[in-house]
């Protein structure tokens, strides 16, 4: 007998009180039969549903073969007869808006419909059957595994994906049938902090749309130190109070609360009077929280306000909120799947992160791929770590940049300490080679860099095996770091501080410490440490996110955002639901 039908043995007595009650004793037994109308209407659905599948994403064809299996182990009954049921049902939909989905997603406004006048006809008692029982299977799919398969924007993609649990199929139906499905829903959340967190961020930025949003502030001279006067200070002012990046009791911010509501113009007359006592003054509480403001988008900290910092505080906040329910989504991909110790990098971010037992223990600056040469969003797992590596250059850059400089000139190999070498390591000679012959690939031996302080992979590689081959490394270019924005390298991550990391992953103070790495390092000798234990390691890419209380913006350096957040507004999935039920 199947697991299905052993469960529905056991919720009869749940669905037998979920049936309403008729008024007389003697119809009762009858009014507990099913309609056999309505369970020809959702054969005949189901069967719609399977021809319409064949055009269907892989995620939305895993719940469509949920609710097949769910109405052939009911015999194709109506599943939703509990008035109560289908009321909380309508409170979970709605609630999923604070998750960044998208109630129509689930038919909200149809089921609402049906919630407050029952259907009668029995076409469309299984029409609100079937959507009802879709929408609780799709929003657990969701809260689960997010809405948007993440392979099908990204090939690359290897990150796994939870599995179904050993009783998926018997979770599905107590969810439906004893109406446990918000409680499951809500225990399918991510529980991480940081998710739950930008969940919350989410409602404020919409608090802050709902309220009008914040005003542009005009373009004009860089506000570049404290003391300086300029008639849109009251507006920088208000603008930083809506975003949270200064307290909105502070004596200036009530001083010039009515000259930013009227805008610069009357900012502008209050110039002819005293510039201190209209709030027009670049005080020292303003440059720290323009600072904050900066450091939570990803800017030069400087306190300068110039065409970058006022490009940021213009970008509308109705785009924030896309911003957020994008990277909730990407919250989903992953979330509870990175394991509590796991090295994490955020590409728009240009950071790294080493995570102990879901406790940050030390993050540090990155610099990640251009965006012709980008850095894939993957998970690896670091095995070890070499000691002055060589580098041995990648077939891509090989063609695009390395054969075309040395067929102009030899002294490129001289220049970047390149020696040619054939598959037995022995040395080639440059003359030799038809240069000519591989401009288009095919290169028959390697090029290897030396190792040292000038070498692209500076003193340190992470070893992280991977179909990329991309890595973690020390970098001689020290000075970009520097940079707010370190998007530089052929799509390895270098990192700033990397003798910190290895001290973390090497799990051994005494004989690891600092200093003896770097004596180790300082022989020169080209030499592998085994890590005790391999650790994990995920290049991710978030947008936004939390830090230190507060949301983080950075710019969609790949131009990743806008495909996902097609992709997630699409109703693409539903309407297959809701074609097959017409």
């Amino acid at each position: 007998m199947s697991p299905f039908v052993l469960l529905w043995l056991a919720l009869l007595p749940v669905i037998s009180l979920a049936l309403p009650v008729q008024a007389h004793a003697a119809d009762s037994t009858t009014a507990s039969l099913p309609d056999p109308t309505v369970r020809l209407h959702l054969k005949s659905a189901l069967d719609r549903l399977e021809r319409l599948d064949a055009a269907s994403a892989p995620g939305r064809l895993g719940i469509d073969r949920e609710l097949q299996r769910f109405y052939r182990a009911l015999g194709y009954r109506a599943a939703w007869t509990n008035r109560q049921a289908i009321e909380r049902l309508v409170e979970v939909i709605g609630e999923c808006s604070e998750d960044g989905l998208k109630p129509s997603d689930y038919h909200y406004d149809e089921i609402r419909k049906f919630a407050e006048n029952p259907p009668d006809s029995p076409a469309l008692k299984a029409r609100a059957d079937l959507l009802m029982t879709d929408a609780v299977f799709a929003l657990l799919s969701h809260m689960r595994l997010g809405k948007v398969e993440p392979g099908s924007l990204d090939p690359n993609w290897n990150i796994a994906t939870a599995k179904s649990g050993a009783n998926q199929d018997q979770t599905l139906m107590m969810a439906v049938m004893g109406s446990k499905f918000p409680e499951m829903i809500a225990e399918l959340r991510s529980s991480s902090p940081k998710y739950l967190a930008l969940r919350k961020g989410l409602a404020r930025y919409r608090k802050i749309v709902d309220q009008g949003g914040w005003k542009p502030v005009p373009s004009g001279p860089r506000i570049e130190k404290v003391g300086q006067t300029d008639s849109r200070i009251p507006l920088i002012r208000k603008r930083l109070i809506v975003s949270g990046d200064l307290e909105a009791d502070t004596a200036e911010a009530r001083n010039d609360a009515a000259a930013a509501d009227s805008g610069t113009s009357a900012s502008a007359n209050a110039l002819s009077t005293s510039p201190a006592s209209s709030g027009l003054v670049y005080t020292q509480v303003l440059f720290d929280a323009v600072k904050t403001f900066q450091e939570r988008h990803g800017l030069s900290v400087d306190g300068v306000i110039g065409l970058e910092t006022l490009n940021a505080m213009n970008y509308p906040a109705a785009l924030r909120i896309d911003q957020i329910r994008i990277n909730l989504e990407r919250y989903r991909w992953y979330a509870g799947r990175l394991g509590k110790t796991c090295v994490k990098v955020n590409i728009p971010s240009y950071t790294v992160a080493y995570v102990e037992d879901n406790v940050v223990r030390w993050s540090s600056r990155v610099i990640v791929g251009k965006p012709d040469t980008q850095t894939p969003v993957i998970g690896a797992t670091i095995q070890s770590i070499i000691f002055n590596p060589h580098w041995v250059i990648p077939s891509g850059i090989l063609v695009k940049e390395a054969i075309p400089a040395i067929r102009k000139n030899f002294n490129y190999l001289t220049k970047n300490q390149l020696t040619i070498v054939d598959s037995n390591g022995k040395p080639v000679d440059p003359a030799r080679v038809n240069w000519s012959q591989y401009s288009a690939g095919g290169f028959p031996y390697r090029l290897v860099q030396a190792s040292g302080d000038d070498g692209s992979l500076g003193r340190l590689k992470f070893n992280m095996p991977n179909r990329f081959t991309v890595y973690m490394h020390d970098t001689p270019t020290k000075p970009l770091f520097e940079r707010s924005r370190r998007a530089y390298s052929h799509g390895c991550v270098r990192v700033d501080r990397p003798y910190e990391l290895a001290v973390l992953l090497l799990r051994d103070p005494v004989k690891w410490s600092q200093s003896k790495i770097e004596a180790a390092i300082e022989t020169g000798k080209t030499s592998t440490v085994l890590l005790p234990v391999k650790v994990p390691v995920y290049f991710l890419y978030q947008t936004a996110f939390v830090d230190g209380g507060k949301i983080d913006f950075r710019d969609d350096i790949y131009k990743r955002d806008g495909e996902l957040l097609d992709a997630l507004n699409s109703a693409k999935g539903s309407r297959n639901v809701e074609e097959a039920a017409r």
